[in-house]
């Protein structure tokens, strides 16, 4: 087969590698492992604030989603499953008082070619962003967080978050309202 024979093939899907998982291969899991670590660090540091707390979640995430994997059913997806264990997990991590620090959740915005107030302008702005959102009550944080960040559709968010689209929709609503509020200084 040629190389572009190969690279026309399609990728193999989730929901194959969540089977042979479920049957005990490993490298099935392994596979899923690396397509969604990535996300679920992400997510975690967005809704807890601390790069160890997110290491953590993550972690526990990645391993609670093996140790469950015989209960997982396809009515939704592996990444759609795993969203919600991170945000539960973040859910608990939060919720155990641990304060949060200021952190870069905003990827792709530093420019180190850039200048230095430019810079020093954006770093301040991410670090507004940044403690605007970890004020948020973690309901209207966790849908701010997979709507807008990660980009998951309202049905899939209420989902994640075990509630309605409605709720989801008011979370958003006022989750926006604060935070416009509280970074009127950065319009």
């Amino acid at each position: 087969m040629t190389a572009a024979a190969r690279a026309a093939q399609p990728a193999v899907g989730d929901a194959y590698l969540v089977a042979r998982a479920q049957e005990g291969y490993l490298d099935a899991y392994e596979l899923l492992v690396q397509r969604h670590s990535a996300m679920a660090y992400r997510v975690a540091l967005r809704l807890t604030g601390h790069h160890h707390d997110a290491q953590d979640v993550a972690q526990e995430a990645l391993i609670a989603a093996w140790e469950n994997l015989s209960r997982f059913r396809a009515g939704s997806s592996f990444s759609t499953w795993l969203y919600q264990i991170v945000t539960r997990r973040a859910l608990n991590k939060v919720s155990r008082g641990q304060a949060a620090s200021s952190l870069d959740l905003l990827p792709g915005v530093a420019d180190p070619a850039g200048e230095p107030a430019t810079q020093t302008e954006r770093n301040l702005a991410v670090d507004a962003v940044t403690d605007a959102l970890l004020a948020l009550p973690f309901p209207q944080r966790a849908v701010i967080v997979l709507h807008h960040f990660e980009g998951l559709p309202y049905a899939e968010t209420a989902s994640v978050t075990g509630s309605t689209e409605s709720a989801v929709r008011s979370h958003l609503f006022r989750a926006r309202r604060a935070l416009g509020k509280k970074l009127e200084e950065w319009r």
